[in-house]
Formats: structure tokens, sequence, C-alpha cells
């Protein structure tokens, strides 16, 4: 009996070693074959799919156009009410009319190219952020040369 607990235990012992072995070779697999994380924001702009880009780009000038009229329009309210003020002068109005903004709206491509042609040319600008980019794509400034978004953000 003590025979058959032994090989039982031999075996046991066997079939753990073998299968860590098992596990640490597929966890080895998976560890090289992995893509590593990009490291700068040129790289993961970069490695996006055309789709991811654009949804970016859309979801920035969506959010920035509604983050623009929610700011306006608080400012409005906390203006008093009883001046005698031409509809142009009132503060939201004023407040539209000087932020920048984006003249392309309906032409997502004219940014994503902008900003694939910019990471293309500088991919290791640590300064050149998503969202800088953007703002200096807006009017104004309406920077639309890559070389002249690369002296503004400085490198």
């Amino acid at each position: 009996m003590k025979e058959r607990s032994s090989a039982g235990v031999f075996l046991l012992g066997f079939a753990i070693v073998l299968g860590s072995w098992v596990v640490l070779a597929v966890v080895a697999n998976l560890k090289a074959n992995a893509k590593e994380a990009p490291q700068t924001e040129a790289e993961l702009w970069l490695s996006w799919s055309a789709e991811s880009k654009s949804a970016y780009v859309w979801g920035y000038l969506h959010g920035f156009e509604r983050g623009q009229r929610d700011a306006c329009y608080f400012y409005e309210e906390k203006m008093p009410t009883n001046s005698p003020v031409p509809v142009e002068k009132l503060p939201r109005r004023v407040c539209l009319d000087s932020l920048p903004e984006f003249t392309e709206k309906g032409h997502y491509e004219v940014y994503v190219d902008t900003i694939t042609n910019y990471y293309t040319k500088y991919p290791h600008d640590r300064e050149g952020g998503l969202p800088l980019i953007m703002d200096l794509l807006a009017t104004p400034p309406g920077l639309k040369n890559v070389d002249q978004i690369h002296a503004r953000l400085g490198d």
C-alpha cells in the first residue's frame, strides 16, 4: 500500500512540475508576442486605425463646441440682466465671438491628416500632445503647417 501511495505522490509531484512548466511556457510566449504599449503621443496616434483617429477628432470638436457654449451661457447668467445692451454686445455673444473655432467642422480628415503628418515628421516630440495640437489647429491661430505647429510647441 505504501508503494501505491509513494507512486501517487510521485505522479502528483511530476504533474505539478510539468503543469508549472507549461504555464511558464505559455506566459513567456504571450509576453514575447505582446506588443508594447505606445510610449509617446505620436506612437499612440500612429497605432490607431483611421476610424479611431476620426472618432477622436469628432469627439474633440463636439466637446470643444459644447464647452464653449456652456461656458458662455454660464458667463451670461452671472451678468446683471437690467442693462440696455445691444444683442451683439451681450456677454454670451461677445464670449462666443472671442473664442477660437474650428473652421473645418464637417471635414474631420483635415485635422486627422495634419496630426498624422505632424507625428510622422516629429515622432519623438513629447510636447506635442493631442489636445495641444488640436488647439493650434483652431482659428486663431489656425496653424495648418506641421513645422509651424512644431515651432509653436517648442521641442
